[in-house]
């Protein structure tokens, strides 16, 4: 009622111009306020519940002196991407702490695509994502590739997002030894020192496709890792080369070998090559045993 009568008296008793807008403003047939802001939708947080599936073991070979494959592969810190949106997640004090929240613009029972990786650069590829992976050029300090997936709603954890992640690549470690044989035939008197042992010829680039099924493509490359530091006098004992494991990528080649290069007693130095026709696939767990016999070592 007070807002119809101060109509009525501007009209009776009209003010100066500059008054007038105000009176003008203030005279409207809606009584209601419409607000300047529109009220946003609060962020909701996100948390994820982690776990690791282990290496699937290849061969009951004795594993001998090297870091546990399980500390090896253990990591602190990985990326989620949801929407598009980049979420970094890091382990402090023993939690998994995410920075970010739940996509916006997405409701609670609306399910949403996440992909998590430990390394490698990630690319959404329109809807077809995957991760573009190189192994580090030296043999001692490799990393593995970590990856999980789920699709979940805001509703059904509570903004939590459980994550199971696979091993991307394969894990190889090496033992080195020679035969009764060769300690017979040729090392009666002397002794065998390994120089270097190289892995050549090895792909070490690729893409990992988080599709239905994951799967690797346009792996390629030609690297060659060192797999020894120093040198080493070999007996029939077995022994664990010093590069601990080494995370490839899953490959099928005949074009891999190993380059030996070794003297006898002080000697001049001489190489052999042991060919290795390989299929390592991913998550698999493989101990390589080279041993040195009179068939090549002349």
């Amino acid at each position: 009622m007070m807002k119809k009568s101060l109509c009525r008296f501007a009209r009776l008793f009209p003010l100066p111009l500059l008054a007038a807008p105000l009176f003008f403003a203030s005279c409207s047939s809606d009584d209601s306020m419409t607000p300047i802001d529109e009220v946003k939708t609060p962020q909701r947080p996100i948390s994820v519940e982690v776990s690791e599936a282990p290496f699937g073991n290849t061969t009951e070979a004795r594993q001998l002196t090297r870091a546990a494959i399980t500390d090896l592969t253990s990591f602190s810190a990985f990326t989620m991407t949801a929407n598009n949106d980049r979420i970094p997640v890091e382990k402090k004090n023993g939690s998994w702490v995410v920075d970010g929240f739940w996509p916006d613009g997405v409701d609670g029972n609306t399910s949403v695509n996440f992909y998590a990786y430990s390394n490698g650069d990630y690319n959404d590829n329109s809807g077809t994502p995957y991760i573009s992976f190189s192994m580090d050029e030296n043999a001692s300090a490799q990393h593995d590739l970590l990856v999980a997936k789920n699709t979940v709603s805001y509703n059904a954890h509570q903004g939590k997002v459980p994550l199971t992640f696979d091993h991307a690549c394969a894990a190889l470690a090496f033992n080195v030894k020679i035969t009764n044989t060769l300690k017979t035939d040729k090392l009666s008197n002397s002794s065998l020192t390994i120089n270097s042992i190289v892995l050549r010829n090895v792909n070490n680039t690729g893409r990992y496709y988080f599709g239905g099924t994951p799967a690797w493509q346009n792996v390629s490359g030609s690297a060659y890792y060192t797999l020894t530091s120093g040198n080493i006098t070999v007996d029939t004992e077995a022994q664990a080369l010093s590069s601990n494991y080494l995370f490839v990528i899953p490959q099928s080649s005949e074009a891999t070998y190993l380059d030996v290069t070794y003297t006898f007693s002080g000697q001049k130095k001489t190489s052999a090559t042991i060919p290795l026709s390989v299929n390592w696939e991913a998550g698999k767990q493989y101990t390589i045993n080279i041993k040195l016999g009179t068939t090549l070592i002349q």
